[in-house]
């Protein structure tokens, strides 16, 4: 495995720190178009799995009036550098940022308004599990969102189509586990576009 894709999947020391601002450059786009999809009521509980530098997280509380900004990622230095980030710029809401696992979701169930995941879910080692997990920490009626960066030119990262053929397996999953799928594309540029899997949980909080 290169330094690179290593540092990409768990970054850490002074490399990492360089990793932390390539991604959260590279993802500047991505974050903002899922940012703008999601649609957490006032003052509810959102919640990123792998949330890198914290970008997306701070861009969503510093555009909503949320209660809480909750997120998990593996990597320490990430969880030490985005609640940096989001210590003085996350408005009102309460900040939650721990290390862990996505297939093993610290959370009790019914928790969060919305749950989403930027450019990690083609790195989970189970992705079933961590799909099942998120779907059960969210209330009845809340979204699950996967955004999915897709090249349409060969790239440095991945080769062209793999992003739509990703998302394609990935709504296969939220179907499976129940969920209501929808699938929204984002065009950047003639380069590169971002998919967005909606997952809807049946239901609502107040049946």
């Amino acid at each position: 495995m290169s330094i690179l894709m290593h540092q990409a999947m768990k970054p850490h020391g002074a490399r990492g720190v360089v990793m932390g601002w390539l991604m959260g450059s590279l993802n500047a786009l991505q974050n903002r178009a899922t940012v703008d999809a999601l649609d957490p009521p006032p003052g509810g509980a959102v919640l990123e799995i792998g949330f890198g530098p914290g970008q997306a997280l701070q861009m969503l509380a510093l555009s909503r009036p949320l209660g809480l900004v909750a997120g998990i990622d593996h990597s320490e230095l990430m969880v030490a550098r985005a609640r940096h980030r989001l210590r003085a710029n996350r408005g009102d809401a309460a900040l939650d940022l721990r290390i862990g696992d996505a297939g093993d979701l610290p959370f009790p169930d019914d928790k969060f308004d919305a749950a989403f995941a930027v450019n990690s879910f083609h790195l989970w080692p189970d992705q079933e599990r961590a799909l099942a997990e998120m779907t059960g920490v969210l209330k009845p009626g809340g979204d699950l969102m996967l955004s999915i960066r897709d090249f349409r030119v060969a790239g440095r990262f991945e080769p062209p189509g793999r992003g739509a053929e990703t998302a394609k397996v990935a709504a296969e999953m939220l179907k499976d586990l129940g969920l209501q799928v929808r699938l929204r594309e984002v065009v950047h540029s003639p380069r590169r576009a971002t998919l967005l899997v909606r997952g809807r949980k049946c239901g609502r909080a107040d049946d």
